[in-house]
């Protein structure tokens, strides 16, 4: 009996070995593959002018744009656009734009930048991360008397040390040292205090380890400083650098990589009715973009920048929800991806689970994230995240 045709849908990361599948001419397969490769592509920020060129030109390439329905009446002075398109069709819009006025040139050159951009390697203290090659863990240690998880458990030398022994022997990447709660409804803990906390560990974990990264969790630039100066290699500040006016001098003078996060508001209030005035991935995007081009734009290394959307900072369960499902749209500008799920609230929201019954959980949702864009992910239970990410490594990873 003849068999029946059947279809399926083809992950675009396999387009080229499914064209070897079907017998395609190999010596074509890599220039032919960006025909079958479809994007989409949000441009923010346009004149309707631009909007107008681009869409008339995304048409005549075989591709499609969406902008705002005042844009042909001129009705709104600005609007973004959204292209759907092949590679190969995208690299023929950018070929058209490079001859456009408008400012249309320099956006040809985002677009080629963006179509062709890779992760640099980042080297910390004697290790290479590839973001290519793996997804890295960081894993939480707060010697804090109040964390919402283990505030308490490691807040002397002794547990604190035994907690990065147990993080060590799971080859985990990075440790986060916090001296300061940030979860919802905390209150400040002085530089002075974080200080007592944070400098003798991070001193006696160098001595147990020379060569582990380690990053200070603060938004404080003395505690940054001495932190650094005692040992850290990363300044995490969950404010986005909007807390302490000079932690943008004290990176500058250090030239440490920085992890840059968004949070609506301080700890103290992000918690109460959070609200953004148009879609929340829209404006944490915008904001991490603003931030990261004025810290480039300062003299901090591209390079040394690393962002994180700010999972439970200033945010309802449905931004949460929103924010890792579009977690694509993070990495897509541009930076190493940080993200922060550990135990937090957005679980319990979906599913009725005390703090330290989450891991199963957590592991879903970091699973999702790396597989989509997140290189770094950030949490409390090593072992069991490092055994869930040997193995899906070996699947989302060259």
């Amino acid at each position: 009996m003849e068999k029946q045709f059947f279809i399926r849908k083809i992950f675009p990361d396999c387009v080229d070995s499914t064209l070897k599948d079907i017998g395609f001419f190999k010596g074509y397969i890599n220039k032919a593959k960006n025909k079958y490769n479809f994007l989409l592509v949000k441009i923010h920020n346009l004149t309707c002018a631009q909007a107008n060129t681009i869409k008339q030109l995304a048409l005549s390439s075989g591709a499609d744009a969406a902008v705002h329905k005042g844009v042909i009446s001129s009705e709104v002075e600005k609007t973004d656009l959204i292209i759907g398109a092949t590679y190969s069709q995208l690299q023929k819009l950018i070929d058209k734009l490079n001859l456009q006025p408008f400012g249309l040139k320099k956006l040809a050159q985002e677009l080629d930048n963006y179509l062709n951009f890779d992760l640099k390697p980042l080297k910390i203290r004697n290790t290479e991360f590839d973001w290519a090659k793996k997804t890295y863990i960081m894993g939480i240690l707060n010697v804090t008397p109040d964390s919402f998880s283990d505030g308490g458990n490691f807040n002397n030398i002794d547990a604190a040390l035994s907690q990065v022994n147990k993080m060590l022997e799971y080859n985990v990447d990075i440790i986060d040292i916090g001296g300061e709660s940030t979860r919802p409804c905390s209150k400040e803990v002085y530089p002075d205090e974080e200080l007592r906390r944070v400098i003798p560990v991070i001193r006696e974990i160098r001595k147990l380890n020379a060569d582990i990264p380690i990053s200070i969790d603060t938004r404080h630039s003395v505690v940054a400083k001495q932190a650094v100066l005692n040992g850290a290699d990363i300044i995490n500040d969950i404010s986005g650098f909007d807390w302490d006016e000079e932690m943008l001098d004290v990176t500058l003078e250090l030239q440490v990589p920085v992890v840059i996060m968004h949070s609506l508001s301080s700890p103290e209030t992000m918690q109460i009715n959070p609200e953004y005035n148009q879609n929340v991935v829209d404006c944490i995007c915008t904001y991490l973009y603003e931030k990261t081009q004025k810290l480039i734009n300062s003299g901090i290394k591209r390079e040394n920048i690393i962002i994180d959307p700010g999972v439970g900072f200033g945010k309802t369960l449905e931004h949460n929800i929103e924010i890792i499902k579009r977690i694509q749209e993070f990495a897509s500008l541009g930076f190493p991806l940080l993200i922060g799920i550990s135990r937090k609230s957005v679980i319990s929201n979906i599913i009725d689970l005390p703090v330290t019954d989450r891991e199963d959980a957590n592991i879903a949702l970091n699973s999702y994230a790396a597989a989509y864009g997140a290189n770094i992910i950030r949490v409390h239970d090593v072992e069991k995240h490092y055994k869930a990410f040997a193995v899906l490594d070996r699947i989302i990873k060259k």
